[in-house]
């Protein structure tokens, strides 16, 4: 009996056994928690809409519509159970990727790298660093992680079995990936390229194969290019992602490494810390220790390449950026799985040397308990701001009143769920006259005639005095927002002669 290969196995299933324990973890967490913030409430509201007044509201937004989608089918199926919670509906959808990838990792990984490595990257995709946050959370990054992740397993399947099946599999993951969010597509970009030079230095038989692949996932996309085109020129200089230096490129490091104590909504930064930056070096020498490896070439090593497909996304995003900033933190979490996974091959390789393999098990393993407890901290956290927007926008505003709005976000986001039983009206320019106008309305002032009170909240635009010129009389509303509502818009009661 080889004694050595049997322990390997047993840690093996240990750290798949932990694996699962936090993916229920993150599982409870998720779906008794229902907080949410305003891009999660944008996922329900334009998945909850009819087809054709999703695709007119989507094509605005800037990433495609396969998510949303996705989303919908499952609101269906959930209402012929007749759960209509959104935001639990939610929950779940976005927690599905992480038990597919868990099962590809049970079957494929496992295959191919063996019970250590399969254990290891269970338990590293379910309890590292933003993993759980995006577990739960009700945006496309799940399964963007979930598509990518697939796409690399698969090409690893092809590299070891070029038939039919593997290639179809890798180019419908793909379509799925542009299909999901545009970081996902360069993601795949990348692994089809460094496809191709693989194909090239070891098997050009499999170059036919390739050609047809990428040929059907580029075509497959070109009826979204045109939206592409029209989003990003929408955006052009215009976006909401501040500019990228030196500290933003060290909090991208940290956002990987570093158990997450926030959740980055906006343009928050990562500061350094003592456990991240002891990770940051465990990998650089658990990379170094493989690449002495001269009994290996670089293009078998598909550990190497899983990270370095990772390393290529935000350097790709960050060269993208320097003209007008497009890319964010969180835009890395679908190449994630390939980082996990290349780090898991590269540790289970180490699994000989000892004061390198049993440090960097200690380190993730102390990484993954503070991590789950800031994860739970985050999403209680949370649900009280959410509790506290919601009760407090219902105790003054409450329901069967007009509401004008200078910015469509927060139209969208009172309008489809903190506020929806009242009028709501967006408008973006000339606040002062418009709302003046719109007062004249004969709906709006049976409204008013019938009991109805106006409100308007200014997002921060500057309107409040194009309103005071226009002459209307505004008394702002004292609600009890969160501090980062407070300081993004204000609301007024429209004090209005009947």
């Amino acid at each position: 009996m080889n004694f050595k290969k049997n322990t390997e196995d047993k840690i093996g299933i240990i750290f798949f056994l932990i694996g699962l324990i936090y993916l229920l973890i993150m599982t409870y967490i998720g779906l008794t928690n229902l907080g949410v913030w305003y891009d999660e409430i944008y996922s329900m509201g334009i998945s909850n809409l009819p087809l054709n007044e999703m695709f007119s509201l989507g094509t605005k937004d800037v990433h495609p519509l396969l998510y949303y989608l996705i989303f919908k089918v499952f609101i269906k199926l959930f209402g012929i159970l007749n759960i209509v919670n959104l935001t639990l509906i939610g929950k779940v959808v976005s927690l599905i990727p992480f038990y597919l990838i868990t099962l590809l990792s049970f079957t494929k990984v496992k295959k191919n790298f063996g019970i250590l490595t399969a254990g290891l990257f269970t338990f590293c995709i379910n309890s590292m660093p933003q993993l759980m946050l995006y577990g739960v959370e009700l945006r496309m990054y799940s399964w963007a992680l979930f598509f990518i992740t697939a796409s690399f397993i698969y090409f690893i399947e092809i590299t070891k079995n070029s038939n039919l099946k593997n290639w179809a599999i890798l180019t419908i993951l793909t379509i799925c990936s542009a299909y999901t969010h545009y970081f996902a597509s360069i993601t795949s970009f990348i692994i089809y390229f460094i496809l191709l030079i693989y194909i090239i230095l070891n098997n050009k038989k499999m170059f036919k194969n390739w050609i047809i692949s990428a040929i059907i996932a580029v075509l497959s996309f070109i009826p979204w290019l045109f939206i592409v085109l029209g989003q990003f020129s929408e955006i052009q200089g215009n976006y909401w992602i501040n500019s990228i230096n030196i500290d933003t490129i060290i909090s991208y490091f940290y956002f990987v490494i570093s158990p997450a104590e926030i959740f980055i909504k906006g343009n928050e930064l990562l500061n350094p810390t003592i456990l991240g930056t002891i990770f940051i070096i465990a990998i650089i020498i658990l990379i170094a220790f493989n690449l002495k490896d001269k009994n290996e070439k670089i293009m078998n090593n598909f550990g190497i390449i899983a990270i370095l497909i990772f390393i290529l996304v935000p350097l790709i995003g960050i060269i993208a950026s320097i003209n007008s900033p497009v890319f964010h933190h969180r835009y890395m979490i679908p190449a994630l799985g390939c980082f996990w996974l290349g780090f898991s091959i590269l540790l289970t390789k180490a699994y000989n040397k000892k004061e390198i393999f049993i440090p960097i098990i200690v380190l993730i393993l102390v990484i993954s308990i503070i991590g789950t407890i800031n994860f739970i901290d985050i999403e209680e956290n949370d649900v009280k701001a959410t509790i506290q927007q919601n009760n407090s926008l219902q105790n003054i505003i409450g329901s069967g009143n007009v509401i004008f709005y200078d910015k469509f976000p927060l139209y969208f986001e009172q309008s489809t769920y903190y506020l929806p039983d009242n009028h709501h009206l967006s408008f973006d320019s000339d606040m002062g006259i418009t709302i003046k106008n719109a007062l004249t309305d004969p709906g709006i002032r049976g409204e008013i005639a019938n009991g109805s009170k106006v409100y308007y909240v200014d997002g921060g635009k500057s309107n409040y005095q194009e309103c005071i010129d226009a002459g209307l009389v505004l008394e702002k509303v004292n609600v009890n927002l969160t501090e980062k509502d407070i300081n993004e818009y204000k609301i007024y009661e429209i004090k209005i002669d009947k």
